[in-house]
């Protein structure tokens, strides 16, 4: 009676034994460093087994977009990929155990996400809730690319990064990892524009492997992330889209001409 013990950073006179270590940690809050947020996504993951998930759309049919800053020829293309509205808000609250949690990092809310296809490019818009900041902040609208669909090959599993550097305000850099090396590398220039609250951009098919008549990618939209050491930064700093580290699927099917009679 009356003993303490260390508890959550200060001495207390409970404690709960299913949070006591990372191994035996029975919560599925997230959390920096340790698991991170893999409790987390393990329920996600055996949630989806048992009760399934909705498929994800098929783009069907080719739509040309012009780089131009204008977006009018976006709103041709119907599918479109949403992310939450409202999830970059600034955090100054006392924690637990005389900790104090700030994060100011919340910059371009990015709310929604489209892809476009033609014989020789792909076209990529993202949407957010005010006008974008200036293109001269760093790591400032990056969209990562999982070409193959392989999460041992890349950086956790994305083989280009674009928009991480810009050469003017209409070209920007498309790098590809270097998996032997452990750094990315820069591999072409493609054009881009943004205004408002919207950006564009196009890449060349063959670039990204994506040449065959059907294909399947997958993609990641961020904002701000604190750097590109650690994917957990996805989840922490920033916005991104979708959140966490899940990514977007988009699926290219073109429909077969149907046969005059």
């Amino acid at each position: 009676k009356g003993k303490t013990t260390k508890f959550m950073g200060r001495d207390n006179t409970y404690f709960f034994v299913d949070q006591y270590n990372n191994e035996f940690n029975r919560g599925i809050q997230p959390m920096k460093d340790g698991y991170t947020d893999n409790y987390y996504m393990q329920m996600i993951e055996n949630i989806r087994k048992y009760k399934g998930a909705g498929k994800y759309p098929v783009i069907n049919e080719y739509k040309n977009i012009s780089i131009n800053g204008s977006f009018e020829d976006w709103e041709k293309v119907k599918v479109e990929f949403r992310d939450t509205v409202g999830d970059t808000v600034h955090r100054n609250n006392k924690g637990y155990g005389g900790l104090h949690y700030k994060e100011t990092s919340g910059r371009n809310d990015i709310i929604t996400c489209k892809v476009a296809v033609t014989p020789k490019n792909i076209y990529f818009m993202a949407e957010t809730r005010d006008p974008l900041t200036p293109s001269s902040d760093k790591n400032w609208m990056l969209l990562l690319i999982d070409a193959d669909k392989n999460p041992k090959t890349g950086w956790h599993g994305y083989d280009f990064l674009v928009n991480r550097k810009r050469q003017s305000k209409k070209a920007t850099v498309l790098e590809k990892y270097d998996s032997r090396r452990k750094k990315w590398k820069d591999y072409c220039v493609v054009p881009y524009k943004y205004a408002g609250n919207k950006i564009e951009i196009s890449i060349p098919r063959p670039r990204l492997n994506l040449s065959k008549n059907k294909f399947t990618f997958d993609f990641h939209w961020a904002d701000n992330p604190k750097n590109l050491n650690s994917i957990i930064d996805f989840c922490t700093t920033g916005d991104s889209a979708p959140n966490r580290r899940f990514n977007y699927r988009c699926s290219f099917a073109p429909d077969k001409p149907k046969r005059k009679e």
